[in-house]
C-alpha cells in the first residue's frame, strides 16, 4: 500500500464516527490501509466503530487496546503496522474529508522534491453540528496568513493544521511521537520533523475539522495550558538541537495593544540578531494578543495567559528562557537598535564573576499620544537597596544562570527591582554608561 492512515479512537460520538469513516470510504485515492487503534474508549464508542468499519472495501486493522494509554502511544503502535508504506497520516474520529483529501495530498507528494517530508493543506471548520463556521473572506485571509510560514517559524507556533501527508521514512527518523508533551503532540512532531525536511503547502481546503466537539481536545484543554505545553515542547526540541539564543528577552504585557508593535519592533531591528523573545501576556482586555499572533519570527515564544499579575508571569515566563543572557522588557518601552550588541559585547569582556550589567535608560513622557524627551537616568546610581528608590533600574543584563526566580510575596510594580536587589553588589556588577533602553511614562 501506497499510503497508511492512522484512526486513534477514544470516547466518541457515534454520529461523528460514521461521518469520519462514510468520508475515509468514499476517498478517490484507494491505495491505502486504515489501522484504527482503539485506546480504552468506551463501550458506546467500540460498538460505533465496529459497526461503521462495516461500511470500509479498503483494507482495514482494528487494534482493540481495552486501556487508555495516550494519543502518543496509540499514534505510534499504528503507524508500526504501516511502516512498509511510503506516505502516511492520521485523522481524528470527530472530522470530516472530502472524496478527494488523500488523493491530493498524495499528488503534491509525488510532485514534491525528495528533500520534502511533509505535504499540508487548508481546512474548513465545523461546529459539533457539523454546520460550517465563519466561511467568510475573513476567515479565508485569516486561515491564508496563519498557515502560509517559513518552515523555521513551526517553533513559534503549530500552523500546520489537520490536513497532512508525511514521509514513513522521516517519521521514523524524528523517533515518531512523545508522551512528554501529550495534549500537543502534534505540535512536538512538526518541531522535529522538518528538522529533517522540508514542507509544502497544498492551498486547497479537503477536510472539515470540528469544534467543540464534546470530546475534543479544544473543548476540555484550557487554551493557556496549551499555549504552556507547546512552547515548552519547543524550548526542549530546542535544547535538544542546540538551536540556544545568546539573549533571552523576556518582554512583558497588558493592554498595550498602542505600543506592542514598537517594543517587538525594536527588538526585531537589534544588530544582535541571535536573540530569543519570551513575550508574556498576562491576560490583557484589550488587543495585545492579536498583535503578539500577528508577528512571525522564529525567535519569539508567545505566552498567552490569563490575567495572574506581573510578578507570577514573569516567573512563569523565565522557565522559557534559554539564553546565556536576559532582559526584562515591558509592552510600552523599546530597545536602541544597537542594544542587544552592545550589552553582550561589553559583557563578554568582563570577569566571570560580572553576573548583571547595567546601562542607562532614557525618559520619554507621553502626552495626548505624542512622545516628549525626558532625562538620561544613570546606572550607577543603583545599589543594591535600589529597591527603596523611585526610579527602576532598566536596561540590565543578567546572566540567566544567577537568577533566582522567586517571586512570591513581590508586588507587581517591584518585580524589576527584586532582581536587582538580589543579585546586584559591588562584586558581580558593572556599569556601561550608554542609554540603550527607552522608558515611555505617562
Amino acid at each position: 500500500m501506497k499510503v497508511g492512515v492512522v484512526l486513534p479512537v477514544y470516547h466518541q460520538e457515534r454520529e461523528y464516527i460514521f461521518e469520519c469513516i462514510e468520508s475515509v470510504e468514499k476517498q478517490t485515492f484507494r491505495d491505502f490501509k486504515l489501522v484504527i487503534v482503539l485506546d480504552g474508549p468506551n463501550d458506546e464508542t467500540v460498538t460505533a466503530i465496529n459497526e461503521a468499519s462495516k461500511l470500509l472495501t479498503i483494507p482495514y486493522e482494528i487494534v482493540d487496546r481495552k486501556v487508555n494509554l495516550g494519543i502518543s502511544p496509540t499514534l505510534n503502535e499504528g503507524f508500526e503496522l504501516l511502516l512498509d508504506c511510503p506516505y502516511l497520516t492520521w485523522i481524528s474520529s470527530d472530522n470530516r474529508h472530502d472524496p478527494n483529501f488523500l488523493e491530493r495530498l498524495v499528488d503534491t507528494m509525488d510532485q514534491a522534491s525528495k528533500e520534502t517530508v511533509l505535504v499540508y493543506s487548508f481546512y474548513r471548520r465545523i461546529d459539533q453540528h457539523g454546520t460550517p463556521i465563519t466561511y467568510t473572506k475573513a476567515w479565508y485571509e485569516y486561515v491564508e496568513h496563519f498557515m502560509t510560514r517559513k518552515k523555521e517559524e513551526i517553533f513559534q507556533n503549530c500552523f500546520i493544521g489537520a490536513s497532512f501527508l508525511f514521509r514513513s521514512e522521516a517519521f521514523s527518523k524524528a523517533g515518531g511521537y512523545r508522551g512528554d508533551f501529550p495534549n500537543v503532540q502534534d505540535h512536538d512532531f512538526w518541531i522535529r520533523l522538518l528538522q529533517h525536511g522540508d514542507f509544502v503547502l497544498l492551498r486547497e481546503y479537503i477536510m472539515e475539522y470540528r469544534f467543540n466537539g464534546r470530546y475534543a481536545l479544544t473543548t476540555n484543554i484550557p487554551p493557556e495550558q496549551l499555549t504552556m505545553e507547546s512552547m515548552a515542547s519547543s524550548i526542549d526540541i530546542q535544547k535538544r538541537i542546540g538551536k540556544l539564543p545568546k539573549v533571552s528577552v523576556l518582554l512583558y504585557s497588558h493592554n498595550h495593544v498602542k505600543t506592542i508593535d514598537q517594543a517587538l519592533k525594536s527588538i526585531f531591528q537589534q544588530t544582535l540578531s541571535n536573540f530569543q523573545i519570551v513575550v508574556v501576556d498576562d491576560g490583557s482586555t484589550d488587543f495585545t494578543p492579536d498583535s503578539i499572533h500577528l508577528t512571525h519570527d522564529f525567535r519569539m515564544v508567545p505566552l498567552l495567559l490569563n490575567h495572574r499579575g506581573k510578578a507570577g508571569s514573569v516567573q512563569l515566563a523565565l522557565d522559557y528562557c534559554i539564553g546565556e543572557y536576559v532582559l526584562f522588557m515591558t509592552g510600552e518601552d523599546w530597545l536602541d537598535p544597537q542594544a542587544l550588541e552592545q550589552m553582550v559585547l561589553r559583557m563578554e569582556t568582563l570577569p566571570s564573576q560580572t553576573d548583571v550589567l547595567v546601562t542607562n535608560h532614557k525618559i520619554w513622557y507621553e502626552r495626548r499620544d505624542r512622545l516628549f524627551p525626558g532625562p538620561i537616568i544613570q546606572g550607577s546610581r543603583y545599589e543594591k537597596n535600589a529597591f527603596k528608590r523611585t526610579s527602576q533600574p532598566y536596561a540590565v543584563l543578567y546572566k540567566l544562570k544567577a537568577i533566582q526566580k522567586d517571586l512570591s510575596g513581590v508586588s507587581d510594580d517591584q518585580v524589576v527591582n527584586h532582581f536587582f536587589s538580589q543579585h546586584a553588589n559591588a562584586e558581580n556588577m558593572h556599569w556601561m554608561n550608554m542609554a540603550l533602553y527607552h522608558k515611555r511614562m505617562k
